[in-house]
């Protein structure tokens, strides 16, 4: 069975057994009739179950009532305030040493997993700030440092503008700090360091205004000998000196950066609620803000949600409100974006076959243009019973208070953990080739919307908007420098709630027989 009953509610009890003699007696008198229900009535039983749902039952109303929006909130700030938590740096540490000690504390059996070494940077504190003139001592507020940047001392110099065509003969970059668009910056940044230039500010055009004050986070090559630093700023902050620069008057800078650059190990948190056999849910998010910024929403919001279903689900299994699963559940929190992931599958080759299916959150802590949980991505096949469920869940709960306004499966759009434990993912590993269901939920995905046809058999009630699309909200700082609780998730904290409660009633609906 495929529904959840709850263990301690004896008319869930009784329904069941109520439904197990109806399908006694249409599989003896219908079956005649019906080719489907004679053919399978094991598939005619899984459907029926999965459309007659429990889903205002006794344990469901329990796990909801427990979901803590302000725990969701604080678990973020935590994070964050740690750093940009990539794998195998100080930041990334410490947020593996928090996350370890929650789950200790839920009383789960927890371990530690090591990646390769690799090459890792921090960034410990860095400047940048108009000297002059003084109309612009209020740019660089959003601005960052990019990855793999080089340290530097505390450093005046003027700011000089690369043209659009990217021709240096034009202009004299040495000594001088150099304003260049990303596309130009990443072409030129060896020749402008071999020409004597001591740092380079870089944006990119915003795919909508709504990104103009932000800077988007990039990285340099990973490189002990990186030779200058590179800071993003905003559109606007380039705006605002491209204007002063063309009234012919001088732009002076002052910039400094104190990086660390060495080998490290990712590390990814395991822990894992016991169940009655050997086979295992995992429910996963990666731990590091993978652009190298704040990371609030990408992807604290995810590790929160991770976390807060594990303290619900360990805590009603303590007070015994709910039985052991039948498949056990490991909750993961990746210490480096697909690098880990990567790893757990190549480690585990021998296992792979024991992974009922995958459950990885990614981005639900923000959403720029709709309300809505999405499901990804409805074109596997193997995703098919997991996504019904999570679908059903959608439709049984869309518009109740406290819960979603909209839910809705979505085609694959690549992108996140989940896609590492698909065939053609583990092909390319060399592992062994097994069906392994692998979702992801999310609120919001990358920095602009995006329609998307949904096959006709997807559709769903739960779904507000064209018939024949799904539009993929997005996130207003998706890979910025603004992707601060401030800004995503404290803003909008009820899409974490939504997120944690449709998976967390899908897991209670299939690891519970």
């Amino acid at each position: 069975m495929l529904t959840k009953v709850g263990s301690s509610d004896p008319t869930l009890l009784f329904c069941a057994l109520l439904i197990s003699i109806l399908f006694a007696i249409l599989v003896t008198n219908v079956g005649e009739t019906s080719p489907i229900l004679k053919k399978s009535p094991a598939i005619f039983l899984t459907w029926f179950l999965v459309h007659l749902s429990f889903s205002q039952g006794k344990t469901e109303r329990e796990f909801s009532r427990l979901v803590s929006q302000e725990r969701l909130q604080q678990t973020v700030r935590e994070l964050v305030d740690f750093g940009n938590r990539q794998g195998g740096t100080p930041s990334g540490n410490r947020a593996v040493a928090y996350l370890l000690n929650e789950f200790k504390r839920m009383g789960l059996n927890t371990e530690v997993l090591e990646d390769p070494e690799k090459l890792t940077f921090s960034s410990n504190r860095w400047t940048l700030r108009a000297v002059s003139p003084s109309r612009l001592g209020k740019t660089f507020s959003h601005s960052w440092l990019a990855g793999f940047s080089p340290s530097r001392e505390r450093t005046k110099a003027r700011l000089v503008k690369v043209p659009t065509d990217g021709e240096l003969s034009k202009i004299d970059v040495d000594s001088a700090a150099v304003l260049v668009d990303l596309d130009n910056s990443v072409r030129l940044y060896g020749e402008l360091a071999a020409k004597g230039a001591v740092c380079v500010l870089t944006w990119s055009e915003p795919p909508s205004k709504a990104y103009e004050d932000c800077a988007f986070i990039q990285n340099l090559e990973p490189s002990e000998t990186n030779p200058i630093p590179v800071f993003d700023i905003s559109r606007s902050d380039a705006r605002s000196i491209e204007k002063v620069l063309k009234s012919k008057r001088g732009v002076t800078i002052e910039f400094s950066s104190t990086t660390r650059i060495r080998k490290g190990r990712s590390k990814s948190v395991v822990a894992t609620l016991a169940g009655r056999s050997k086979k295992y849910f995992i429910l996963c998010a990666h731990g590091d803000s993978d652009s190298g910024g704040p990371g609030a929403d990408d992807n604290a919001s995810g590790d929160s949600g991770v976390l807060e279903i594990a303290r619900i689900l360990s805590s009603m299994r303590h007070k015994t409100t709910i039985s052991a699963p039948d498949s056990s559940i490991k909750f993961i929190i990746w210490g480096s974006e697909y690098g880990s992931t990567e790893n757990f599958v190549r480690t585990h080759a021998d296992d792979l076959q024991n992974i009922v299916g995958v459950l990885n959150f990614d981005e639900i802590g923000t959403g720029a243009s709709r309300n809505c949980v999405y499901f990804e991505g409805n074109d596997q096949r193997i995703n098919f019973h997991m996504l019904r469920i999570l679908q059903k869940v959608g439709e049984d709960y869309v518009g109740k208070k406290t819960f979603w306004p909209e839910a809705t499966t979505n085609p694959s759009q690549g992108g996140t953990d989940s896609y590492v434990f698909l065939p053609n993912y583990l092909s390319r590993l060399g592992v062994p080739v097994v069906e392994i269901p692998s979702v992801t939920v999310y609120t919001a995905a990358w920095q602009q919307s995006k329609s998307l046809f949904q096959p006709k058999e997807w559709r769903t009630t739960s779904w507000k908007g064209p018939p024949d699309s799904v539009i993929i909200d997005y996130s207003l700082y998706y890979h910025s420098s603004m992707d601060v609780p401030s800004k995503t998730t404290d803003r909008e904290p009820f899409d974490m709630v939504w997120g944690v409660k449709a998976v967390g009633i899908a897991l209670l609906r299939m690891a519970w027989h």
